[in-house]
């Protein structure tokens, strides 16, 4: 195979990269890059909440292309100075020397520099042997005490759940749009409310502007005071008749009440109505699990250190 690097252009690029992502899960079924909502997510949410700029993002991404300009593979981060690097290809046998420029690109340009050493961390699905030997040759190991799960919930069961406590309502981004709100409870559960962490509006502002998000797939409960206490927001594939969650997650002060599997539920409610097959999330903890998902696939973290 003939293939030609590509500096990444966001105006022509993002679009193009989405729909690859899109044409990889239909190829073979099954998630074997980033699906959709990762890509959307890196770009408006995490890009704005670390103040990554244009130029920066642009800089810590590279395509391969092959002689007609279809794009054949990517690298990328997820958000920059974390020294991490994510392989997307097309889902057909790899080419080494292909293989081995992309991990040059993330060696040259995504390593993080580290007190006494660089360091860098990719993701290389479980089994996939050919680009676990080119990792191992050139001097990465596998962490075996962290991974990344994507698992899985068939389509065909009932998603009702309990009435919510007296005063408790579910409600949609559609029904009221109040970003502020949206954005407290989403730092209370991920722990960075009050801390010089904490997530600002101005990136969930600019989530709202991502292609693929809707409001009416922003999924929260509010509380007789009026205060969002839990949330799940699921994306709609709808080529591929996919839906992914992402993010969800729930006020500390309300947990063990119900509310999270209210929230997914009602997410995945929606999207079945229009049509999806599937739901993805990209976890594997207890609760998902609790709530009928199922492990499918693993993504190990493969790491290469190098001494100053």
């Amino acid at each position: 195979m003939s293939f030609k690097f590509k500096d990444y252009k966001h105006e022509e690029d993002f679009t193009r990269i989405r729909d690859f992502l899109i044409h990889s899960y239909k190829k073979i079924g099954k998630p074997s890059n980033w699906t959709l909502e990762r890509w959307n997510y890196a770009f408006f949410f995490i890009r704005d909440m670390f103040g990554i700029t244009l130029q920066e993002w642009e800089k810590s991404i590279g395509i391969w292309e092959d002689e007609g300009g279809t794009i054949v593979s990517i690298v990328n981060a997820e958000g920059l100075n974390r020294g991490e690097a994510f392989f997307q290809l097309k889902p057909e046998d790899y080419d080494v020397l292909l293989l081995k420029e992309m991990f040059t690109f993330a060696e040259e340009n995504l390593i993080l520099e580290d007190d006494d050493k660089y360091i860098l961390k990719l993701r290389i699905r479980d089994k996939d042997v050919s680009i676990e030997e080119i990792a191992k040759e050139r001097g990465y190991f596998k962490n075996e005490k962290a991974s990344e799960t994507t698992s899985i919930i068939s389509l065909d069961r009932d998603f009702s759940y309990p009435d919510l406590p007296e005063g408790y309502s579910i409600r949609s981004m559609a029904d009221k749009n109040d970003v502020e709100k949206r954005t407290i409870v989403f730092a209370k559960a991920f722990g960075n409310y009050g801390t010089k962490d904490e997530v600002q509006p101005s990136s969930y502002h600019e989530l709202q502007k991502a292609i693929d998000y809707r409001k009416d797939l922003d999924i929260y409960i509010e509380s007789p005071e009026g205060e969002f206490v839990s949330f799940c927001l699921i994306w709609y594939d709808e080529k591929n008749k996919i839906g992914i969650l992402e993010p969800v997650g729930t006020d500390p002060d309300y947990r063990r009440k119900g509310f999270a599997k209210a929230t997914n539920y009602e997410a995945i409610k929606r999207v079945k109505e229009e049509g999806a097959e599937k739901v993805y999330v990209g976890d594997g903890q207890q609760f998902y699990m609790s709530i009928g998902f199922k492990k499918q696939s693993v993504s190990n973290i493969w790491i290469k250190e190098i001494k100053k």
